[in-house]
């Protein structure tokens, strides 16, 4: 049994058997219960540390104060048995208490404290006819006695207030039963000590009842402070609606309910005197009905306000308080069916998954913001009549088809400035689709601006593409082609490799093969890598397929690299890259082909690199250094097209450096052979093989043999062959060179 539980169970047992010995309360069984429950209190405390601390030590320092009242009571002979003054104290102590709690629960505010007042002003009603009327009618009680009573009638409806006001906030559990329940017994034993004061006419009135009463109190609030769960009794408020904590329906009651009380107080006892005891309600229900209807006026202005920022909330998106997709589309509609002509840009933040993946959401939440402004901001209600947020890090606006050129301009600009995201700078782009005519309907219009959306990325992003009807066009090719690739890639057909030597300029002898992919479509159209590849990577194909490729052409080249020494470069995409599982993934193909890890070369491009984040960086420079570790080299295909960063070259585990057909095509030239010279020399200063692309004339092959960059491939040496015929070439190369 947990510790609060078997404290608990001795204190109610303690606490029936000091109350049997001590009905008056004041007995040394009495104090040793109190003085038991207030250390446990203090050691909870001390060991849950519940927050917040000052509410907590505040509700033990209420019990003190009572338990200190007792001991005056037991130790001085002839104290008064009346109320000691120093009782008084535990009620602002108590109340304070209960207030932080309430408060730290479900902050109090100006609509709250009129609820309380409320309730407050009813059980004033019930208390003037039960207790202070009769109280102030009663000859036979001193003075003190009176003010005591009084005083400590005020104090409980204050309590009451406060009770009702954590009761009603707290999630019930049992640390907060317990809490309550502790103010709880203090409130009725002292009630009930009033009550029996005044019905006693000064007879003595503590008793079993009394006793046990108080004695509740304390120990209810130390097996409070025991229970492990007390440290969220105030961090865990009660789950409910605005609305429900509205309870008209009971402040009528209590509106009502004082003066019912006094009619029948009147009727039972005809003697008294009626408008003086009628007065104090009257003046009580007057200034409840005020407060009532200052509440449900306060009610019916939440409700409104409420309702209008529900109407608000279903058409703006909830983040940024832009429009949402619902008010776009009725707007977009309102726009069509008033003038048929409108004008409609599509927005997409280029690399905003890159930020969500690596910053996290709430990264990604505050750069949706601040894009959210800028597009405010430059497409303020003076260039548009609609912005908005159509899901994710798409946004859209409606605008005059005139002002469509200039405004999507200068949102590629604002857009595309750098962002500071979680205390980092952040570089993305916008791509923007442009759309201006009159559409048949919204979605008409939406698919339009959509496809050209789509073009503005295919055209390298960061910038802003008009729709035409060529656009519309590509894109079904687009979409045929996708579903082309999806049903091909699972029935394992329609797919075929190739492979282009890497030839030794000097020998001409082959020293390796690049294996390249083809597709043939369903009706014997062959398809170009450089239409097919995008798609496959757009629609997530591409993982499949490079694994594809990298099992068929290890098992290729086993044959190959057994009798002529010959390795195989392998392309690979960025998504395999960022793949966790990746170089387990290679080093299993080459286990189950065979293939010596020095005999694969894995190619991967300059864009996979500078396109990816840092932390994507250094997590593909992990995996790429672990197959080296295996002997596998890594190349970096298509250098000098622009997006090269020499930092690559000197973090990256890099081995072969393959020179884009761009530098090779002007060799011959003298400014560009110069620029080539450069690359070769920066290459094996790095200690990298440098390998020529496209090589296609005599004379650039004469270059590179000037330029001693030994290793090319192109149209020169051999085209893309499949693997019976490159085998067949292997054969008879080896034989001229062994002739």
């Amino acid at each position: 049994m947990r510790i609060w539980l078997w404290f608990l169970v001795s204190a109610v047992v303690a606490s029936a058997v000091a109350a049997t010995l001590s009905p008056d309360g004041d007995g040394l069984p009495n104090l040793v219960v109190l003085a038991v429950s207030i250390a446990a209190a203090v050691a909870g405390l001390r060991r849950h540390r519940p927050e917040p601390a000052a509410a907590w030590w505040l509700l033990v320092a209420g019990v003190s104060v009572s338990a200190a009242s007792t001991v005056v009571t037991t130790l001085v002979p002839g104290a008064p048995e009346a109320f000691q003054s120093g009782y008084m104290f535990c009620y602002p102590l108590t109340g304070a208490g209960l207030w932080l709690i309430a408060q730290r629960l479900r902050p109090w505010t100006s609509t709250r404290l009129m609820d309380a007042v409320i309730v407050m002003l009813g059980i004033a009603q019930l208390t003037w006819v039960l207790v202070l009327y009769p109280l102030l009618h009663r000859s036979d009680l001193n003075r003190m006695t009176t003010i005591g009573i009084t005083t400590l009638a005020i104090c409980q409806m204050l309590l009451v207030a406060l009770l009702l006001r954590l009761a009603f906030a707290v999630r019930p559990g049992a640390a907060a039963l317990l809490t309550v329940g502790s103010a709880t017994a203090m409130l009725v034993t002292d009630v009930s000590y009033s009550a029996i004061l005044i019905v006693g006419h000064g007879s003595a009135v503590r008793s079993f009842a009394t006793s046990a009463g108080w004695l509740t109190w304390t120990f209810l609030l130390a097996a409070a402070l025991l229970h492990p769960d007390v440290g969220t009794v105030a961090n865990r408020p009660r789950v409910i609606g605005e609305d429900r904590g509205t309870p008209i329906a009971g402040f009528i009651a209590l509106s009502l309910l004082g003066p019912c009380v006094v009619v029948v107080d009147l009727f039972l006892r005809p003697g008294t005197n009626s408008w003086q005891h009628a007065l104090v309600p009257t003046i009580l229900t007057a200034a409840l009905m005020v407060a009532m209807v200052l509440r449900l006026g306060r009610a019916l202005r939440d409700r409104v306000r409420l309702q209008q920022e529900l109407a608000f909330r279903a058409q703006h998106d909830v983040l940024t308080g832009l429009a949402n997709r619902e008010l776009f589309r009725s707007s977009l509609q309102t726009g069509i069916d008033a003038s048929g002509e409108v004008g409609l840009l599509i927005i997409d933040l280029d690399g905003f998954k890159d930020v969500n993946d690596t910053l996290g959401h709430p990264a990604g939440d505050e750069l949706l913001l601040t894009a959210a402004e800028r597009l405010r901001r430059t497409a303020g209600s003076s260039r548009a009549s609609l912005l908005a947020r159509l899901g994710g890090d798409e946004f859209a606006v409606i605008c005059p088809p005139a002002a469509l050129d200039e405004l999507s301009a200068a949102l590629v600009v604002e857009l595309g400035q750098p962002y500071r995201v979680a205390g980092r700078e952040q570089r993305i782009s916008a791509s923007i689709g442009v759309y201006a005519g009159t559409p048949a309907s919204t979605g008409e219009a939406l698919q339009s601006a959509d496809i050209a959306l789509y073009a503005a990325k295919e055209a390298g992003r960061n910038r802003a593409v008009r729709y035409h009807p060529g656009l519309r066009e590509a894109h079904v090719a687009h979409t045929v082609l996708a579903d082309r690739l999806r049903a091909a890639v699972e029935a394992g057909t329609g797919f075929a490799m190739h492979y282009q030597p890497v030839v030794d300029v000097h020998t001409n002898r082959i020293t390796a093969v690049e294996a390249l992919l083809r597709f043939t479509a369903p009706d014997g159209t062959s398809v170009s890598p450089a239409v097919f590849v995008p798609v496959a990577e757009e629609t997530g194909l591409i993982g499949r397929l490079g694994a594809w490729v990298l099992e068929q052409a290890c098992t290729d080249a086993k044959a190959w690299h057994d009798e002529h020494g010959i390795s195989v470069t392998v392309n690979v995409s960025g998504r395999q890259l960022r793949n966790p599982q990746f170089a387990d993934e290679v080093l299993a193909v080459l286990k189950r082909t065979g293939l010596p890890g020095a005999a694969l070369v894995l190619e991967i491009t300059e864009t996979v690199l500078v396109t990816a984040s840092i932390e994507q960086t250094a997590e593909v420079s992990r995996r790429l250094a672990r197959l080296r570790a295996f002997g596998i080299r890594i190349a970096i295909d298509d250098f000098g097209t622009g997006y090269s960063s020499l930092a690559y070259l000197r973090t990256l585990p890099i081995d072969v450096l393959k020179i884009d057909r761009a530098f090779v095509s002007r060799i011959e030239e003298r400014q560009d052979k110069a620029l080539f010279r450069a690359v070769v020399e920066l290459a094996r200063s790095m200690y990298l093989q440098p390998v020529a692309e496209g090589v296609e004339t005599t004379g650039q092959a004469g270059v590179l043999r000037e330029l001693d960059c030994g290793l090319a491939q192109g149209f020169l040496f051999a085209r893309p062959l499949p693997a019976p015929s490159l085998a067949a070439l292997l054969s008879e190369r080896a034989a001229a060179l062994a002739a």
